[in-house]
């Protein structure tokens, strides 16, 4: 099975954090290399309004996208409404699983044509919070988008006429197959931006555009397999959430947080007893 790495940005509105979008496309142009970035078609989202707006931000969008770059439909307005946990059973909360058909189609419809009065027309979708449900697959296909980025597998798959291209790495790291890295760049600090660097310069081989991976890799039919793929990436990730909401687990990952990451590294083995300790 071929090893293939693409990227994401999630939350791309007129109110992040230009400086740090600067500087992710700086080093994706340094090495040639296209994301798939989630444009909020309508924010209401407060917590995405980290700097005043930007006034040519669907300017920058369309250029970005002359450029090579897949604009994605990441929601309608960010707002999570519900408490569903979807398909994937990513989170606890939704803007769009739990909602009627009709609801969620006219808001999947309403952001393409916000998108498209600026030039921008989507064939990607992006659930906030990664949670979306069959009504969501329905309203997509009948507004005309066929591919989501997002997925448990080893390997883009069809599922009710929707290619489902894997999205499960919140950190750049070699995985087994092909899988995309879904990044946040109103978060990022100067370690994450060196970090992301550095493993595309030692990884360039494996590391891919966007556009390029779709182009050059088939989905597959859904089938027992897949399910099963997902299945177990849900156990695991289950495990790992009940195991970080234990309370000695908690007082440890306290104790040896540290911005730096060669200093929490060391500050996490020298607490290590006191984790293991009964």
């Amino acid at each position: 099975m071929k090893n293939i790495i693409t990227f994401r940005l999630d939350d791309i509105t007129p109110g992040l954090r230009k400086e740090n979008f600067k500087r992710f496309e700086a080093i994706f142009d340094t090495f040639d290399i296209k994301p798939l970035i989630g444009v909020v078609p309508q924010n209401e989202d407060p917590k995405l309004m980290v700097e005043p707006a930007n006034e040519g931000f669907w300017d920058d969008i369309l250029r970005l996208q002359e450029k090579g770059w897949i604009i994605a439909m990441h929601g309608y307005r960010h707002v999570y409404s519900n408490e569903c946990e979807g398909i994937l059973k990513a989170n606890p909360f939704s803007e769009f699983a739990g909602i009627g058909y009709e609801e969620q189609s006219d808001m999947i419809s309403r952001g393409k044509e916000i998108m498209a009065s600026h030039g921008i027309k989507p064939t990607f979708f992006m659930a906030p919070g990664h949670t979306f449900d069959e009504n969501t697959l329905r309203a997509l296909t009948a507004n005309g988008i066929y591919n989501v980025t997002d997925g448990y597998a080893l390997v883009p798959y069809t599922r009710d006429r929707i290619n489902f291209y894997p999205c499960t790495l919140s950190d750049p790291k070699v995985k087994r197959g092909i899988d995309t890295v879904c990044m946040h760049p109103n978060n990022w600090s100067d370690d994450d931006f060196s970090d992301l660097e550095s493993f595309i310069r030692k990884n360039r081989s494996l590391c891919m555009s966007f556009g390029d991976m779709i182009s050059e890799v088939k989905p597959v039919e859904y089938d027992d397999a897949i399910a099963k793929q997902e299945e177990r990436h849900r156990r695991n990730k289950a495990e790992k959430q009940k195991l970080s909401q234990n309370d000695k687990m908690q007082d440890y990952l306290k104790k040896s947080y540290s911005e730096n990451k060669i200093l929490k590294f060391f500050k996490r083995c020298f607490y290590l007893p006191m984790l293991l300790k009964k």
